[in-house]
């Protein structure tokens, strides 16, 4: 492991001057904190709060009379809030490595001191290493609770500072501490990057090998007090990480020997009684356990030894005995020691009962409720596009493909089909024919097709580009030029990383060929040669920022590459095909569904693309967009395209469904990119 404590003090003591200079919201992220730190933050001198960094709340209740170390305290916020908490007779301690912060910090000691009404001030501050509190004087078994906010994951050397902190607690001490953690082992160039490393990212802790490192320095189990998602809305940083899911949260770890490292059943329960000053009405000790005054509950035997064998244990009455044993404790330490959602077995296509099952279990409102105006759910009387899926085939299958495409879907529209759908899109006053599918290079017809529509109005062809390098199909460059066709190419990102990562090995070169090749001719260049491209989010996130991403992309491929496009548009996921199947694989199904439902944005609906066109499927089918096709709700009217012939397509009311929150999370996602 680099040591790069150095560059982190840079970072934070001379790059950063506020929070507001953060790239990410990892650093402040965290649930809000409670009333009883809430009620002591406007006490807090503005300087030391304006470069406050963390990332959650670690202040526990029943602080009063304690001894507390801040490991990491930067100007002292916590540490200052916990001074006020542990009272006159407390004492607080404050580590920092950075010579600005601990400046800051130190600047207010007899401010705060008269602000909380102390003869003196409570509180130390000492500028060092938390891997080595030793030096700093810090002796062993003098801690009652060590808080730490958002800085662990900035050290290179995570055991030592575990260790350290096992070393400085008493027994029946407390660890409470909030950071940011990773669902997998982040790659190395990710930890090496200063960026990364110093907004929480690049250092952030795999959850199990977090599990595996507490054992090892002492504590056989801990819990979660909370966990809550971080929402990176940074392009660069999106396109650096991936699909990697950070999440900040914040851990209970109390020192007693009598933690078993699973949670087991003794027939145990307990009745919190109200006493905690902060906390009257409930105590949580974990987001498994919300004790509320008075009421018996059933314990595991940790929880019984967390409770007992601490400074909580005056304020619980525990009954049961521990030497009788009843096997393991249902539900309690999901979080402790996680099961793995993997499965071995193939994962069955996602439908529409499976998404409504998973929203009723999160809670989330069926769409149509939540949007509230039918009138907003209803098509427009004139459309504008005939979006007209013309094949399954692709030359490549891509892991997120909602569609599931691939080189063996065979399913192919007619050319009498498409003679239909050039007669509705004239006689029914279309402005724009959306030629999408699999890849629609595939369909034999789409040459002839595309020289019918090109006179009847704009055509847009969606392409991923490398099938252009295939001599089959390179000739079609010419007929798109001829019929001044807009081409929108997705390309999910700018590195041959990320491209090949999501479809497959080489692709990234062959794409930038293809550019190239397609910039010769004027694509990018000539205004009426428009060429976008797509950014497609690579794992169960919400996309950034549009405008920012393609600033982004146009430098760099322009750099780079030489490749100059129009626009970006920044397209969410959904979960639904192989994207659908891999949230389930890895149990973050219904997860995505909540963070969309969470971030619906009402301003988004009337935008929706599904208002203003008619999707005709392969085989004519009529839909209100690729996703209702993929599961099966036609629209409310004729089925089929040919029936639409001689009439105008009439006003209809929208079929909606839970992917519906897929458009409209944020700052939305249609096929022409962000709707707001």
């Amino acid at each position: 492991m680099i040591d790069n404590r150095d560059q982190i003090k840079e970072y934070y003591g001379k790059i950063l001057q506020g929070s507001e200079d953060l790239r990410t919201n990892a650093c402040s992220c965290g649930s809000p904190p409670p009333k009883y730190v809430r009620d002591v933050l406007p006490l807090i001198a503005p300087e030391i709060a304006e470069r406050f960094y963390g990332c959650g709340s670690p202040l526990p209740p029943a602080l009063e009379g304690c001894t507390v170390l801040d490991l990491g305290c930067g100007t002292g916020r916590d540490t200052y809030v916990a001074s006020k908490l542990v009272g006159s007779q407390g004492r607080v301690i404050g580590v920092d490595m950075t010579a600005e912060q601990i400046g800051i910090a130190q600047k207010y000691q007899s401010t705060q001191a008269k602000v909380f009404g102390y003869a003196a001030s409570n509180v130390i501050f000492r500028q060092g290493y938390i891997e080595d509190l030793e030096s700093l004087g810090i002796e062993s078994g003098t801690m009652d609770v060590v808080i730490s906010n958002c800085v662990i994951n900035l050290s290179p050397f995570k055991e030592r500072v575990f260790r350290e902190i096992y070393r400085v607690l008493k027994d029946g001490g407390e660890l409470y501490f909030s950071d940011i953690f990773a669902d997998r082992r982040v790659p190395a160039r990710l930890n090496e990057d200063l960026v990364l490393r110093g907004e929480c990212l690049g250092g952030a802790l795999y959850t199990e090998d977090f599990r595996r490192l507490m054992q090892k320095c002492g504590w056989a189990n801990f819990y979660y007090t909370a966990i809550d998602p971080v929402h990176i809305t940074d392009a660069e940083t999106i396109l650096k990480v991936g699909d990697i899911i950070f999440t900040s949260r914040t851990v209970r770890a109390l020192k007693t020997a009598s933690l078993e490292d699973r949670e087991e059943d003794y027939g145990q329960t307990a009745v919190y009684l109200g006493t905690m000053a902060e906390n009257k009405r409930y105590f949580d000790l974990s987001t498994f356990y919300r004790f509320r005054k008075d009421r018996p509950a059933f314990i595991s035997g940790n929880a019984g030894t967390m409770l007992q064998e601490t400074r909580y244990g005056r304020h619980f009455r525990i009954t049961g005995d521990p030497s009788l044993h009843y096997g393991l404790f249902a539900s309690a330490g999901d979080e402790v020691v996680p099961v793995s959602h993997e499965s071995k077995e193939e994962v069955p296509r996602i439908t529409l009962a499976m998404l409504e099952e998973e929203c009723a279990k999160q809670g989330i409102k069926p769409f149509h409720e939540r949007v509230g105006y039918p009138n907003l759910l209803r098509a427009r009387p004139r459309l504008d596009t005939l979006q007209v899926n013309v094949g399954y085939g692709c030359n490549l299958a891509c892991s997120h493909c909602f569609l599931e495409c691939g080189p063996d879907r065979t399913e192919t529209m007619s050319r009498e089909t498409m003679a239909e759908c050039l007669q509705v899109f004239r006689e029914g006053g279309f402005r724009t024919m959306d030629i999408t599918g699999g890849s629609p290079e595939m369909n034999p017809a789409l040459a002839w097709f595309i020289r019918e529509a090109s006179a009847l109005g704009q055509i847009i062809v969606r392409t991923n580009l490398v099938i252009l390098d295939d001599a089959r199909y390179a000739h079609l460059i010419g007929v798109y030029k001829e019929g001044k066709v807009k081409l929108v190419a997705s390309l999910p990102s700018y590195t041959e990383e990320g491209v090949d990562a999501q479809r497959g090995n080489k692709v990234f070169a062959v794409v930038v060929k293809v550019l190239q090749e397609l910039n010769s001719v004027g694509y990018g260049r000539d205004p009426q040669l428009a060429l976008d491209l797509v950014y497609n989010v690579a794992g169960p996130f919400l996309p950034p920022d549009q405008s920012s991403l393609e600033e982004v992309y146009k430098k760099a491929l322009k750099q780079n590459y030489g490749v100059d496009f129009n626009h970006l548009l920044a397209l969410g996921n959904c979960p639904l095909g192989r994207f659908g199947k891999a949230l389930k694989k890895t149990g973050k199904f219904g997860y995505f569904l909540k963070l969309q439902s969470d971030h619906f944005n009402p301003a988004t609906v009337p935008h929706i693309m599904c208002r203003d066109q008619l999707n005709v499927d392969w085989d004519g089918g009529l839909y209100d967009c690729d996703y209702n096709h993929v599961l099966g709700l036609p629209i409310i009217g004729p089925a089929k395209i040919g029936e639409l012939i001689g009439r105008s397509p009439m006003v209809r009311d929208i079929v909606t469904h839970p992917v519906c929150y897929s458009c409209t999370a944020a700052s939305g996602s249609s096929c022409g990119g962000s709707l707001t």
